[in-house]
């Protein structure tokens, strides 16, 4: 449906730029920048929202593309491969939040009281909140720790030679990383925790009073 795909263009296009947003509000609000890259953001509370909405293949897309904003305004390269590994790869592993998703309806006539009925027992009913507040954490929470191997594995094969001598490799980067990605993953599961019953609301209300169309 034309009208489907051209609002989930404008929905991937508006977290983009959300995400790139409160990166850049946190970046001057928490300037503290970790020696080898990290820092405390809320950019990854567009990608969860997505990734539940509508699915994780949206949600890695949206990722990616998240990721390359942010190696555009706040980049630390040492080679190609490290970029990639912690920049389109870290961020679009985000996206499995998605595996998360309660399936909205799809759009047309038949859909539209489906929708309707959707809303008002999954995301009013106290069950139903609580069931969407779950989901959210638990879609942040395994986002988060993709990211987080993503980040490990980078800094294992791309920073390990900084290791203390006596310490293990792996319990390097993992204690390095967790420095801001605990952090991260804490906030933003709370942030996506409050967000997500209200934005899934609204989507599915708004899908539910506009007619598709199949040109």
């Amino acid at each position: 449906m034309r009208n489907a795909r051209i609002r989930l263009i404008a929905e991937m296009g508006l977290a983009v730029a959300l995400a790139v947003g409160l990166n850049a509000i946190f970046t001057l609000a928490f300037p503290v920048r970790m020696p080898f890259g990290g820092s405390f953001s809320l950019i990854m509370v567009p990608i969860v929202l997505m990734a539940l909405m509508r699915g994780p293949w949206v949600g890695i897309a949206v990722g990616v593309l998240v990721g390359f904003s942010d190696l555009m305004f706040d980049p630390f390269v040492v080679s190609i491969p490290q970029m990639l590994l912690d920049y389109p790869i870290a961020y679009g592993l985000v996206g499995l939040a998605g595996i998360f998703t309660l399936r909205t309806p799809a759009t047309g006539t038949d859909a539209t009281a489906a929708a309707t009925a959707s809303t008002s027992t999954t995301a009013t009913t106290k069950a139903g909140l609580q069931r969407l507040m779950v989901y959210a954490a638990l879609g942040t929470i395994v986002g988060g720790l993709a990211r987080l191997a993503a980040h490990v594995l980078s800094g294992v094969i791309f920073f390990g030679q900084y290791a203390p001598a006596l310490q293990n490799v792996w319990v390097y980067s993992l204690v390095y990383n967790l420095t801001f990605m605990g952090p991260n993953i804490v906030a933003v599961a709370i942030c996506a925790t409050m967000a997500y019953p209200l934005v899934r609301r609204v989507v599915m209300q708004t899908e539910a009073t506009q007619p598709s169309s199949c040109a």
